[in-house]
């Protein structure tokens, strides 16, 4: 971390971390730390480890070496479930909604992780259970306020304009509630406006709910705008770590991008 900058505490921080699938070496020996608040981009050309890591930190797949702390945690190995309830949250590359339910009803998926209800009280209508059931469904209505998609909220999400589908996926995810949320290519397939609106809504998540954010992302102009540090993988090892900036000007940087000058420049055009 920048020595001039303000100090933050680590929220996240990965040591070791390797994955082996047979003879692909997917991760070697990983570090990443993500202070709180911060947002931490990770890129990497096709095939370096970035969307394993991220399954790793979420508990799809578990490692094969390291560690993974959250907030002073180990939670290296924990299932799924019990990762979102510590406070982490992830989008896929590709879109996860359940497409033949509302907006509306995709928000209420995520709130479901914080309803803690029982079977009979939710057989017997308690007002326990209603009272949760009205949070949930408040909390879910500013998540789509926010993400401007309160018009929309009872259309079938397979209906959905592709860059609003995008933005129902993070507000799902927001609706878990994260401390930390984990941005696997959300401009993936998007023309640059989408683009640009996207970047607008993520820097707003991070300044209005105060969340986290760990993000994978190809556009490197967008990268540069807006990320505090960068970390860059190549076939599984992590070979920069700095500013934008920083990576701008790293030799081993361009050399593993294949010397493309495209991210090098960062055209007032695309930033958030």
């Amino acid at each position: 971390m920048d020595a001039t900058a303000p100090f933050r505490p680590l929220m996240l921080r990965a040591t070791g971390i390797s994955k082996r699938f047979d003879a692909l070496l997917a991760l070697d020996g990983f570090d990443l730390d993500v202070p709180r608040h911060g947002l931490i981009s990770v890129i990497g050309p096709n095939g370096a480890g970035k969307s394993v890591f991220f399954d790793i930190v979420t508990g799809i797949t578990p490692p094969a070496g390291g560690t993974i702390w959250f907030n002073g945690r180990d939670i290296t190995g924990l299932p799924p479930n019990q990762v979102a309830a510590v406070g982490i949250a992830r989008t896929f590359q590709t879109s996860r909604l359940f497409d033949n339910m509302t907006v509306l009803e995709n928000v209420l998926v995520g709130e479901h992780t914080h309803l803690h209800a029982s079977f009979w009280e939710a057989v017997f209508r308690t007002p326990a259970m209603i009272q949760e059931e009205a949070a949930a469904y408040t909390r879910a209505q500013e998540l789509l306020r926010f993400t401007g998609l309160t018009a929309a909220a009872g259309q079938l999400a397979k209906n959905l304009p592709y860059g609003d589908q995008r933005r129902l996926e993070v507000a799902r995810a927001m609706a878990t509630q994260p401390q930390l949320l984990l941005l696997d290519e959300p401009t993936a397939g998007m023309n640059p406006h989408e683009t640009a609106t996207m970047m607008t809504f993520i820097a707003r998540l991070r300044q209005e709910w105060g969340v986290t954010i760990l993000l994978i992302e190809h556009d490197m102009r967008i990268v540069m705008r807006i990320s505090d540090r960068v970390t860059v993988l190549d076939h599984g090892v992590k070979i920069a770590e700095g500013s934008p900036d920083e990576i701008r000007a790293d030799p081993r940087v361009v050399e593993a991008y294949l010397g493309r000058p495209l991210w090098l420049a960062t055209p007032q055009s695309a930033a958030p």
